[in-house]
């Protein structure tokens, strides 16, 4: 999977390159964030 490098000034992320245990924990950590943002918006927005 790789990010078009439109926002980070590093270019694009290259999970390719990573330990597959490190990439599927980074992956984990990710959705738990997305879901955290989600839940905090849709608590906010109510």
């Amino acid at each position: 999977m790789r990010w078009s490098g439109g926002g980070g000034s590093e270019g694009p992320v290259r999970l390719g390159d990573v330990d597959p245990k490190t990439r599927n924990r980074i992956m984990a950590v990710v959705l738990v964030l997305m879901f955290g943002v989600v839940a905090l918006a849709a608590a906010l927005g109510k």
